[in-house]
């Protein structure tokens, strides 16, 4: 059996704990993202656990945080993320750019933006659910216009990886977004706030779109120059991380740190709809939905999936299950599947990593129904049954500015204020 225990005065935890006074990239604020890893988890993991040219994995890569740390410290990396929109943040903070193309490039984009005197067809505005609730008109306006300028713009000054490029250009118009809609920014989901109506009555809701953006490119380019330029490889595959084949990798990583989803805590493509609709990612709302009910730990269940009680191949989940099901059917199946999923995570990280070599995850109970679920307990369980050697874990203590997992998120679901690192072995 499993020993846990908060190891307070654990080895990993002394340099963690010296990690996070350092300084962060700038990079890692290229693009808001709720409920990512802090920088120092995997800058010291990578640090601690591997050597320059070793290859770094992350089955849930997110906006890309493991994967920059990776590159920073000279190091290959691939992930898995089946956020379309995620993927492409995580390309873009993780490129070697250039920097006098990227000002060439600003500066040419700014001007042609505000020349540009041409009218905006109904048909250049995506679809967004209540879209002129989300968006002044002359917000719609000038997004659009930034949209359609940004091709052509780096179209006519670049001539090697143009794609790259466009690709940084339309990243950044994602990343301002929801500050330019009437979203308030200080909450976690899009919401037409109380503070924000106050302020539209007030007339100082008024939004500088070209303003915000050419500011925020600048800045950005800032974090390009502080990353500098690494010649090491970084890939994304967009994919459910539970099924994909991953054959070209079998026993070639050589570290892996992660941070699953929670169990119904953050609806992570609720946080960034807004976005997602904007930038065509998704063009309606069955696509949205798609996306949204395909992502692990997801409470969008219709009856006719909960309506008959499902079990796992383990009796510790499924006694969670059963107890759940007399209270809250819908939320069982949550955890059946949850746990479903992981279980082929677990294997799938298995196979690609060396024997002896570690991963490292941060996870953390929830609460369901007042309810605790024991996720990390279970997870390591799991991973002892498919491969792995427990080495350790301990509590880390989530940062007070965390909004996504310090606040409430919906009727069921607990305040998260500690996490847990954990760290297996591959047998």
């Amino acid at each position: 059996m499993i020993e846990f225990s908060d190891k307070k005065n654990s080895y990993f935890k002394k340099i963690l704990d010296k990690t996070k006074d350092e300084e962060r990239l700038g990079m890692h604020s290229f693009h808001r993202y709720y409920g990512k890893l802090i920088p120092a988890i995997p800058r010291a993991a990578i640090r601690e656990f591997t050597s320059k040219g070793d290859l770094v994995f992350d089955p849930f890569s997110g906006s890309g945080t493991t994967a920059l740390e990776a590159r920073y410290l000279d190091r290959n990396f691939v992930g898995l993320e089946i956020n379309p929109l995620a993927a492409d943040i995580s390309r873009a903070k993780t490129q070697n750019y250039d920097v006098s193309v990227l000002e060439l490039v600003n500066e040419r984009l700014e001007q042609n933006c505000r020349n540009d005197t041409d009218p905006v067809d109904g048909s250049e505005i995506p679809f967004c659910v209540n879209r002129d609730h989300w968006f002044k008109d002359y917000v719609q306006h000038d997004l659009v216009v930034l949209m359609r300028n940004i091709r052509k713009t780096v179209l006519d000054c670049v001539t090697v990886d143009v794609d790259k490029y466009i690709l940084f250009f339309e990243s950044v118009l994602s990343a301002v977004v929801k500050q330019v809609s009437n979203a308030d920014t200080a909450h976690v989901f899009p919401g037409f706030s109380k503070r924000m109506r106050k302020l539209e009555a007030e007339g100082k809701n008024e939004k500088d779109v070209f303003g915000t953006y050419f500011r925020a490119t600048k800045k950005r380019i800032k974090y390009v120059e502080e990353v500098g330029v690494h010649n090491v490889n970084t890939n994304f595959i967009v994919c459910d991380a539970s099924d994909v084949d991953l054959s070209e990798y079998e026993e070639k990583v050589d570290l892996i740190v992660t941070n699953p989803p929670y169990i119904s805590s953050v609806r992570y493509s609720e946080t960034l709809k807004l976005e997602l609709y904007w930038m065509q990612v998704v063009s309606n709302v069955s696509e949205y939905t798609k996306l949204q009910t395909s992502m692990i730990g997801n409470d969008k269940i219709s009856k006719k999936e909960y309506a008959k009680k499902q079990h796992t191949p383990y009796d510790f989940i499924n006694n969670e299950i059963d107890y759940m099901y007399e209270i809250d059917p819908k939320n069982a199946k949550v955890i059946y599947d949850f746990f479903t999923l992981m279980d082929k995570v677990i294997k799938n990280c298995c196979f690609v990593l060396k024997p002896g070599k570690r991963l490292v995850m941060k996870i953390s109970d929830s609460k369901i129904r007042k309810h605790a679920i024991h996720t990390g307990k279970y997870l390591s369980m799991i991973a002892e049954l498919n491969g792995f050697k427990f080495i350790e874990m301990f509590n880390d203590k989530i940062d007070d500015n965390s909004r996504s997992l310090t606040t409430a998120r919906n009727t069921y679901s607990d305040i998260i204020l500690e996490d847990n690192i954990i760290i297996w072995e591959k047998k």
